[in-house]
């Protein structure tokens, strides 16, 4: 199981060290098979805004953009990323600026000229600044990103990752709660426990289907609630995703990401339904031989097998 020290800290925050935390879980049995920062060490890199894109004059794929980075005057960075677009939010990487490589000493970056027109920079994709992502480009920030801040402190990138190893008796530390339970245990701290607002109206408007149980010994326990006037617009905030990612999952959707977020933290699997593909009620039971099993583990459909 992968969590961030920084997601568990929010629940208990001892004085000890991300070594000695670690140190500390591993006697406690929860063994921590790895622990490292969620990208390698760089310096230089801030939020930026393209405030101009033109094509460049001697060359069809490459584009001169002005780029805002919070300074008086806006870089001339060339660029040949295929998503560049006037308005978005991208990491810089200033002159001087250190980016990770497999030389020890990283790479540097100086002023140059690209097939004549001065490049005062560079506009990164995810993999310059050691993160992964299957987008052919630049790396888009939100658009509330804040201009000039490193990207560092922005994107948690010092945050270390723990990867712990539990064993199926200790089923009560599949999440950061039950993690973080053992650390108050072990340090005699309190946990703090995270705010949930209550201003969920209640309604029964006879959408919810019944639910009948005949799998009792492997399911003692199924519980349904109907949630209505969802907004599927909505995206899943910045830190959400965060979570999920530096926790080895795929930012999906707004509502299937709500579900493996509190799966993480609280160890309560979810699943949403849509109410309007459910026919009749719900039964829970095993599986018939030779009966097709659907999964719903795809983000463009149902995997079977």
């Amino acid at each position: 199981m992968k969590i961030s020290e920084q997601w568990l800290r929010q629940w208990v925050n001892p004085k000890n060290t991300s070594e000695q935390l670690a140190e500390q879980l591993t006697m406690a049995g929860l063994e921590i098979d790895d622990r490292y920062a969620v990208a390698r060490a760089f310096s230089g890199v801030v939020i930026g805004e393209v405030i101009s894109v033109e094509p460049h004059p001697d060359a069809d794929k490459l584009r001169v953009t002005q780029v805002n980075i919070g300074d008086a005057e806006p870089l001339q960075i060339v660029c040949g990323a295929p998503n560049v677009t006037v308005g978005m939010k991208a990491p810089v990487a200033t002159v001087g600026a250190i980016l990770p490589s497999d030389d020890a000493k990283g790479f540097k970056i100086k002023k140059s000229k690209l097939r004549g027109v001065a490049s005062n920079g560079m506009l990164c994709g995810a993999s310059e600044i050691d993160l992964v992502d299957d987008i052919d480009g630049l790396l888009e920030l939100p658009e509330d990103a804040p201009v000039g801040t490193d990207i560092r402190e922005y994107l948690g990138l010092d945050n270390q990752i723990l990867d712990i190893s539990i064993t199926p008796n200790r089923g009560d530390c599949f999440s950061v709660r039950g993690i973080a339970r053992e650390i108050s245990v072990i340090n005699d701290l309190p946990l703090q426990l995270p705010e949930i607002p209550d201003n969920v109206v209640a309604s029964d408007n006879g959408a919810t289907p019944a639910v009948t149980v005949d799998a009792v010994e492997a399911c003692p326990r199924y519980l349904l609630q109907s949630i209505s006037n969802i907004d599927r617009s909505i995206e899943t905030p910045k830190w959400m995703q965060d979570a999920l990612v530096q926790s080895g999952l795929r930012s999906h959707n707004f509502l299937v990401d709500v579900t493996n977020y509190v799966l993480l933290e609280l160890g309560q699997p979810l699943h949403a339904f849509d109410a309007d593909t459910i026919e009749g009620d719900i039964v829970v039971r095993l599986a018939q031989p030779d009966e097709t099993h659907y999964f719903a583990q795809r983000a463009n459909g149902y995997a079977n097998r």
